[in-house]
């Protein structure tokens, strides 16, 4: 007998979408990304019609922490008290760029703050 697969549901039917909100930034971010710039994460894309500056070198610290709060983990439980989150630029004095403190927050749990 021919052991058969079930189908795997796919990983965007599985998470939630998020936000992520840039909350400090220390130098100046070579992206071009502002205090309160937010990137909106829905479904499988980056949704670049309501989203301000992207930067892809940030998305090497904050994919675990997206996923994990895509996937609904309660960051209170492992011990974590917030949702900030560095990019990979140390900023001054060790680079001519800048550091950004990013938050990831679940879209439905989102207030919609303006940041402009």
């Amino acid at each position: 007998m021919r052991n058969e697969r079930k189908p795997v549901r796919s990983v965007v039917k599985l998470t939630q979408d998020v936000v992520v909100i840039a909350r400090e930034i220390k130098g100046k971010c070579a992206a071009g990304i502002k205090p309160g710039d937010k990137i909106y994460l829905e479904g499988a894309n980056i949704n670049l019609e309501k989203s301000d500056c992207v930067c892809g070198y940030a998305f090497q610290n904050l994919m675990p922490v997206i996923f994990a709060i895509r996937l609904g983990v309660d960051f209170k439980k492992l011990g974590l008290e917030g949702r900030l989150w560095q990019c990979v630029d140390p900023g001054p004095p060790y680079t001519e760029g800048g550091t950004v403190l990013f938050e990831v927050i679940p879209l439905k749990d989102f207030k919609g703050e303006d940041s402009k």
